[in-house]
């Protein structure tokens, strides 16, 4: 294959086929790099005074401390970059052969590979290969923040217990570091928050970003959010409530800065002189704000807004099971965290996702999309107030309401007796009876199916049944994308489920300006038509992937965190600490961030 690519120029291609090279190159690649690890480890292993000229007990057998300084001398790296891709070939090699083989064949690449290895290195090797195992049918078609959480999820699946601990160790060491940047400015950095806690504040600080720039100012909103957090934690901004910060901030803002940019209004047409208003939000218990639902399927401009998102087993609330949740944009959350953090968005608005495991194209698809009004007994209530503008022309937006998404198979449910859970009992009782009275929410009329936003019931299923932006490698949550029409309104497009669907801002753009074409084939089956001719498609997702029952492993996978609190000064006068300038920046668990291959 290598010698045949070698052959074809991609400049003399067509601009389908320099596509088709890609692909090819790419998988060539990762054989290439395969096979560059393996010779590197017999390299290390190499001992012209062995019988075969080869170690057969490891590196640690007789001189094992010397065995990779040849590889230092040929390859020009220090002793730490060698060791690293001497342990990561190891694991990838030996440790976990279907890696290495899939890795060999070219399908799954380099950087995956990395991934694999090294977010699975704080566990013990049999926890390790069983997540590898797990993933790796997958791992080739997730992004490498999807594939991380993957690991993630399925790590915490197979040892609660474990992922519980982690985080309590983490949490425990929480600290705040001041660092001096080579330009001169500081990094002013809150690490090893609580998820719950720390999330609440980035959406608070966000908001109020938001509001700044609803009410005149000039700026980026990341430049705002920055002026936000210089504000709250100023002495001088003391006992100010938000408004007077945010009143500051705006009358602070510098002319030099950056200017802000806006999103067009509507995606793909003109803007209407009178948008047709969204139905009003269904009411929730608390009386919490709501926002409207098909407000986006216009594509309103402006920043997006961040929001509070969890998704989690019903079960899992119910303590029938351990299984993670997931927080959008922030990941894999542990099932007593979980439970936790429920208990804190009483003021949310709760939806919930019924399955089917049954006589569907994938197990786990969505059937209903509803919308509970009852919360359990003994969880508090907070609900969300709007900050009222000083003008009627100010309408600063309020914080999005936090969404908590529940999701349970419809044989589940009907096995659940309300009886069983007392604090639960009216909550499953009302889900019950909603999905016993479920009806797709389609059009009913013409008139309905002709109006350009979805009403809020329709919005909703479209967000359930979708999960995520529809173009295939993104991974934008829905509530954060705009919902599209697949054939536009204006040509006669149905305002109906099999002609919506989800697509952030960016994909959003690239149907209507970019020359890309969107077919739905079936509901929630999108093909996407490139400029160039190639197709990709995007099938249904399942609402909660599989993840494998929980398994003990002897021994156990390690919960010591990767950096400890201290006594210490938070000010770090080196913008680059680390010694060593060929290890790179540590991740997550001391996860190494630079290439290991």
């Amino acid at each position: 294959m290598g010698a045949l690519l070698e052959q074809v120029d991609p400049r003399a291609v067509s601009p389908h086929d320099t596509v088709v090279l890609v692909r090819a190159w790419r998988r060539q690649l990762s054989h290439h790099e395969a096979r560059f690890a393996l010779a590197a480890r017999e390299a290390a292993l190499a001992d012209p005074q062995r019988p075969g000229g080869r170690r057969e007990g490891g590196y640690g057998e007789g001189g094992g401390e010397f065995c990779a300084d040849e590889l230092r001398a040929v390859l020009h790296e220090s002793r730490t970059r060698v060791g690293k891709l001497l342990g990561q070939a190891d694991t990838a090699i030996e440790a976990i052969p279907e890696l290495w083989a899939a890795w060999d064949a070219g399908r799954i690449d380099t950087d995956r590979v990395r991934l694999c290895v090294t977010w699975t290195s704080s566990l013990s090797a049999e926890h390790a290969a069983q997540v590898v195992r797990t993933v790796l049918p997958d791992a080739p078609r997730l992004t490498l923040s999807g594939l991380i959480e993957r690991i993630q999820q399925v790590a915490t699946g197979l040892d609660p217990g474990w992922a519980a601990r982690l985080y309590d160790n983490a949490r425990r060491q929480r600290r705040v570091r001041a660092r001096r940047t080579e330009a001169g400015t500081l990094n002013l950095s809150a690490l090893d928050l609580p998820l719950d806690a720390g999330s609440r504040s980035a959406a608070h600080i966000d908001a109020m970003a938001m509001r700044a720039k609803a009410l005149g100012h000039p700026g980026l909103i990341d430049t705002i959010r920055a002026d936000i957090v210089l504000a709250l934690l100023s002495p001088r901004g003391a006992g100010h409530d938000d408004d007077t910060v945010i009143a500051a901030v705006i009358a602070g803002a510098d002319p030099t800065d950056p200017p802000g940019r806006r999103s067009p209004q509507h995606v793909g047409r003109p803007r209407p002189a009178e948008p047709e208003p969204a139905e009003p939000a269904e009411p929730a218990e608390t009386g919490a704000p709501e926002e409207a639902e098909g407000s986006r399927a216009g594509g309103g401009g402006g920043p997006r807004r961040s929001r509070i998102e969890l998704r989690v087993g019903l079960a899992t609330l119910l303590g029938l099971d351990e299984k993670p949740a997931i927080m959008p944009g922030y990941g894999v959350v542990h099932s007593v965290l979980a439970r936790q953090f429920a208990r804190q968005l009483c003021g949310a608005q709760w939806r919930v996702a019924v399955t089917d495991t049954a006589g569907l194209p994938v197990a786990g698809l969505p059937v209903a999309a509803l919308l509970l009004r009852r919360r359990p007994r003994g969880y508090a209530t907070t609900p969300t107030t709007p900050t009222t503008p000083t003008t009627a022309s100010e309408a600063p937006p309020v914080a999005p309401r936090p969404v908590l998404e529940l999701h349970i198979d419809q044989g589940a449910l009907a096995r659940l007796r309300p009886a069983q859970h007392p604090g639960w009992s009216e909550v499953i009782e009302e889900l019950q009876h909603q999905y016993a009275a479920w009806r797709p929410p389609e059009p009913d009329t013409p008139a309905d199916a002709a109006r350009r936003l979805p009403p809020e019931a329709l919005a909703r299923w479209i967000h359930v049944r979708d999960r995520a932006c529809v173009f295939p490698p993104c991974r934008a949550s829905s509530l954060a994308a705009d919902i599209d029409h697949t054939v536009a309104v204006t040509v006669g497009g149905p305002t109906a489920g099999a002609n919506l669907g989800a697509l952030c801002r960016h994909d959003h753009r690239l149907k209507h300006e970019a020359g890309w074409h969107l077919e739905q084939t079936a509901p929630g089956t999108f093909t996407w038509t490139s400029p160039t001719g190639h197709t990709y498609r995007q099938d249904p997702q399942a609402v909660a992937p599989d993840v494998p029952p929980p398994a003990r492993f002897s021994p156990r996978s390690s919960t010591t965190p990767a950096e400890l609190a201290t006594d210490e000064p938070l000010w770090v006068n080196d913008p680059d600490p680390d010694p060593d300038p060929d290890r790179g920046a540590p991740g997550r668990h001391g996860r190494p961030a630079d290439p290991p291959f």
